[in-house]
């Protein structure tokens, strides 16, 4: 659902990237739309709360004076819903320069399952970003230097050992396990754009994940409300806590810093790369994530060219 007119956008080079972001309504993915839009691009925020991204937009645009702000709503939990805000940025928008896959969430310690049938944390912090990525590829392959950021976590190493047999926790699930494996699966599908985008000669698209460390965002709030029981851990936690700004820093780097064109492949965290324990890499571990996700996001891409994402 667009919350804004778009027919008057400068997508000129003079107006600088085209920019999406995905769970820009509150947090680090606010921050970093209003970090964009001060740099002078064009921005485009994705939330599910229709009212709550709307407030977003606005407030960007009066803290910025960009004119080229805009808003749109989907709730990413559900793939159905992916496909059709992807065929509305698709259609409302002539040009992409960099998708920043931001939106994610924690939930409680009952497993919740989303009406597509899927574990909720899993579909939206993993397989959302695989299917929305696939969708806005061509958009992105159009220009001549695109980019995709994704934002995963340091939560990647408290999943535990990863569960390729029972990848969305059908039999083994906690809250910590269910948010950590699905970081660290993102990220492994990232690693897998990149490789594949490197096999097939596809130069002109960058595709970088980055942590933003421990920041004050909207998913301590959600994942508070189902278990209050970590409060005590939180309070604990807070002295460590820096804000969402800060946590947005890197991700704002690697979408628009004229440093790392060109870069490709990389963990990035406080504004540097990150060096990653070899036990957190699994190539096969990726390509049976990868296989899975193709597979349950089939029925969705229909027409889009597969050549990547089902090699």
């Amino acid at each position: 659902m667009a919350m804004s007119t778009v027919q008057s956008i400068n997508t000129s080079s003079s107006a600088g990237k085209v920019i999406l972001v995905t769970g820009a309504s509150s947090g680090i993915g606010k921050q970093t739309a209003l970090a964009l839009a001060t740099q002078g691009h064009a921005v485009i925020m994705h939330g599910r709360n229709p009212k709550k991204t709307r407030e977003a937009r606005d407030w960007v645009e009066r803290r910025t004076g960009n004119r080229n702000v805009y808003a749109h709503v989907a709730d990413l939990s559900l793939m159905s819903e992916v496909v059709r805000f992807a065929n509305e940025i698709t259609v409302t928008y002539g040009r992409l320069d960099v998708l920043v896959n931001n939106a994610g969430g924690q939930f409680g310690s009952e497993r919740e399952v989303t009406a597509e049938g899927h574990e909720k944390t899993f579909a939206i912090n993993t397989l959302a970003p695989f299917l929305l990525t696939n969708l806005l590829l061509p958009m992105l392959k159009r220009g001549e230097s695109a980019r995709i950021v994704t934002v995963a976590s340091e939560s990647y190493r408290q999943g535990g050992r990863p569960m390729l047999d029972d990848i969305e926790l059908e039999r083994h699930y906690s809250m910590v396990r269910a948010y950590g494996l699905s970081k660290l699966y993102v990220w492994w599908l990232m690693r897998q754009f990149d490789a594949r985008f490197k096999a097939a000669g596809v130069r002109n698209v960058t595709v970088n994940t980055v942590e933003p460390g421990s920041a004050a965002t909207s998913l301590q709030r959600e994942s508070l409300r189902k278990t209050p029981w970590m409060l005590p851990l939180l309070v604990f936690w807070l002295p460590f806590v820096r804000t969402a700004r800060h946590g947005a820093r890197t991700s704002v780097a690697l979408a628009s810093s004229p440093a790392v064109e060109g870069v490709s492949g990389e963990f990035w965290g406080n504004m540097r790369r990150k060096r990653i324990n070899a036990k957190w890499v699994s190539e096969e571990g990726e390509r049976r994530i990868w296989r899975y996700c193709a597979e349950v996001c089939r029925p969705y891409l229909e027409g889009v060219d597969l050549t990547l994402s089902l090699l």
